[in-house]
């Protein structure tokens, strides 16, 4: 897997982001925290239906949880707070990508590599069929277990019609 690739597109994703919570013209929906710390989503459904797709394309927050941020709910607002994505510190962002491709590198060696390295190794038919059965029992049950260990969420009421 190529890493590098991989960190230039995380880092464009944070500059952009970035850039919008540090435009004043966006301030009524998405902004700095008066602590620079920390930015807060004023209006949730405006920044997710226009602002996101347009700037971020992307269509909701979860990317940023991803990468590091922790989402803190209030009232009818949203609040971000990652350790590197400071108000007037751009060059902090690296540091964020630098965490994040240290994660998929070592998702990637205990998952991947394994794999790979035995696929490599394999010195007949038999061994790499071998092989690819295996790693093919154990994604489709590592996926059973991430299914069975979500936890389930009832389906909300209809609203009541005006």
């Amino acid at each position: 897997m190529d890493f590098s690739t991989e960190r230039t597109r995380i880092c464009a994703f944070l500059n952009k982001a970035y850039e919008l919570v540090d435009d004043p013209s966006t301030d009524k929906i998405i902004s700095w925290a008066p602590n620079g710390r920390t930015f807060v989503v004023w209006k949730p459904l405006k920044c997710s239906s226009d602002l996101l797709p347009l700037r971020l394309g992307i269509a909701n927050f979860a990317r940023f949880e991803s990468y590091g941020f922790s989402k803190i709910v209030s009232g009818q607002q949203l609040e971000f707070l990652c350790k590197d994505f400071v108000k007037g510190h751009p060059e902090l962002l690296e540091r964020i990508s630098d965490r994040y491709v240290a994660k998929l590198r070592a998702f990637y060696e205990k998952r991947y590599k394994p794999f790979e390295d035995r696929l490599k190794n394999a010195k007949t038919k038999e061994e790499w069929d071998l092989a690819v059965k295996e790693q093919k029992g154990f994604f489709e049950n590592d996926s059973k277990e991430r299914r069975a260990s979500r936890p389930r969420t009832k389906s909300s009421p209809p609203a009541p019609e005006n």
